[in-house]
């Protein structure tokens, strides 16, 4: 069994699992050579700057990142975020990564032998349906001191991290392309224009930004990116921005004419329209259906 570190002990990294729970209030702070972890926001928003992107997270998302791949976290004044990231020993994940990344031959062949390859899911935001997240709300919910439930339970995130790698193998999959190593590079090329995307959501939408940070043309990159996640990059767009509309609502008073604003519309018409259509009801009454509800 992995040892567990309640808090911040950066001696104990790559040796031993670490689960940091804090309240941040405005703070950026940059790390350098920290193991694979997965971030997460309980409350609020908080932004990771990790290869070359911005990625915001809150309770409707999460972020995965590399082992040794520098970041920053940063979250702005007068808007504390409640964050949960975990840090996983590189044996530990070692472990996990080689029963469920290797075939059963080489399991049988070798079992001492441990994989150094990556999980091929990091750098990106998954949604709170996916698997990740919701292992994450039950590790949360486990006692500190019950060790051994800690330890499954962080088996269960790890498991999660491998189903995710294989849902990356399926959006490779769907992309039009005889080679597999030209849709791995596809797949890599649109990921970097969501990241744009999703850097941008309060802006105007620029499919042509987008496209060019993933060195394709427009057409090119909203076929692939529609193949792959099987919804086209304005759809993307627009289910993050109700997301993040969703939590803005209902964890704060702000007044739904700023909401608007904030998740990249100029109109409110158009943002109640638009909020109407995809939840099923005006802002102004989802938060009043929220509040009634609590």
């Amino acid at each position: 069994m992995t040892p567990i570190v309640h808090g911040v002990d950066f001696t104990q990294f790559y040796h031993a699992n670490v689960l940091v729970q804090a309240t941040v209030q405005a703070h950026r702070k940059a790390f350098i050579g920290a193991p694979l972890s997965v971030k997460s926001v309980i409350r609020g928003e908080a932004t990771w700057r990790v290869a070359g992107h911005r990625f915001s997270v809150d309770r409707t998302s999460c972020l995965i990142i590399e082992r040794q791949v520098p970041f920053e976290l940063e979250v702005a004044a007068g808007t504390p975020a409640g964050t949960f990231a975990v840090f996983f020993a590189d044996g530990f994940a070692a472990d996990v990564a080689t029963v469920r990344m290797r075939s059963l031959e080489r399991l049988l062949d070798d079992p001492s032998d441990r994989t150094t390859e990556a999980f091929p899911i990091a750098h990106r935001l998954w949604p709170r349906e996916s698997a990740v997240p919701l292992a994450l709300h039950g590790l949360r919910a486990i006692d500190r001191a019950d060790t051994p439930r800690l330890d499954a339970q962080l088996r269960s995130v790890l498991d999660a991290f491998a189903d995710l790698a294989a849902q990356v193998r399926s959006e490779r999959d769907r992309i039009q392309a005889a080679k597999a190593s030209t849709r791995t590079e596809l797949h890599a090329r649109v990921l970097r224009g969501r990241a744009v995307l999703e850097d941008r959501l309060t802006e105007v939408f620029d499919l042509d930004e987008a496209a060019a940070e993933a060195c394709l043309s427009p057409h090119h990159f909203h076929r692939t990116f529609s193949a792959a996640f099987s919804e086209a990059p304005y759809s993307y767009v627009t289910r993050r921005r109700m997301d993040r509309a969703r939590r803005l609502l209902a964890e704060t008073e702000v007044p739904v004419v700023d909401i608007c604003a904030a998740v990249g519309y100029g109109s409110l018409p158009s943002f109640t329209s638009r909020f109407h259509r995809v939840v099923g009801v005006p802002p102004a009454a989802y938060r009043a259906q929220l509040r009634k509800d609590e």
